[in-house]
């Protein structure tokens, strides 16, 4: 059965890299969305908590981990976090906006805070094991376009973490998983705010996606015979931007803690990289 997520990673994965280099090692801002709340049962009574930023692991919030990787990345030049009130107290030092009703408008506050940002790094504050090394590399080397996404290839995943149960896109380059992240300028973004607030309301109902892609898309993308440059072309065509796909070799942006199991994934990781 065809997931929702299966179908949006790879459309906004392949709908994304960036058009904005003058200087490919300028730094960027950047914007983690840290709130929302728990929906599943199991994973709400394991993390103890409401939001997933909130979960402790080795001692600090999740959100903790996201922030020190973003703020010790030389990629970097501001961070801004939109969340629960009470990340103020548990990310001392960081700037926290209190998050809205939906993360369209979450991102606009986000966005409000660094007016003279010229590119935005946008990562979700679930991602406790990403590193400076995966989000220089990121923002270095990601293509030129209006929008930029990263996605990382089975092979890489596997190699790292190889227990874990993970969602994979068949193209005709290989085996692809999606991020929580994603860059682009603030300014084609605010252009196109409907179309992003439909993508985000759109991405858990496969119908939905049909509608806004096309049947023809969606059926060669179902059957893994998309390019991730047909992918483009198609979601810059019908969102009216330059969108790229960016292929990390560094799997940590794809891990995200969305089950139960994932937290002895990360305090295991964190455990070890703590110390170093």
């Amino acid at each position: 059965m065809l997931k929702p997520g299966i179908f949006l990673s790879p459309v906004l994965g392949a709908f994304c890299r960036v058009a904005w280099y003058n200087n490919p090692m300028a730094k960027v801002d950047a914007i983690v969305l840290a709130g929302g709340t728990i929906n599943d049962p199991e994973f709400k009574a394991a993390a103890g908590v409401d939001c997933k930023s909130l979960l402790i692991l080795n001692g600090k919030p999740m959100a903790h981990w996201v922030v020190q990787a973003l703020e010790s990345a030389e990629s970097i030049r501001s961070v801004v976090v939109v969340g629960p009130e009470e990340l103020r107290n548990a990310l001392d030092g960081a700037t926290v906006l209190v998050e809205g009703c939906h993360e369209v408008e979450n991102l606009t506050k986000g966005m409000d805070a660094m007016p003279d940002a010229e590119r935005i790094l946008m990562v979700s504050g679930d991602m406790p094991l990403l590193s400076p090394r995966a989000i220089d590399d990121f923002v270095f080397n990601s293509p030129e376009a209006d929008i930029v996404y990263p996605t990382i290839d089975k092979p890489a995943i596997m190699a790292e973490f190889p227990d874990r149960k993970w969602i994979f896109i068949r193209a005709k380059e290989g085996e692809f998983t999606g991020s929580s992240a994603v860059m682009f300028r603030p300014e084609v973004l605010r252009l196109h705010m409907d179309a992003m607030r439909k993508v985000l309301d759109a991405r858990r109902s496969v119908g939905a996606l049909v509608q806004m892609w096309g049947i023809g898309f969606a059926l060669k993308f179902a059957l893994g015979q998309l390019s991730l440059k047909d992918a483009e072309n198609r979601i810059s065509e019908v969102l009216n931007v330059n969108g790229r796909a960016y292929v990390s070799p560094y799997p940590e942006l794809a891990f995200d803690v969305d089950h139960a199991s994932d937290i002895r994934t990360a305090e295991d990781r964190l455990s070890r990289l703590s110390p170093a």
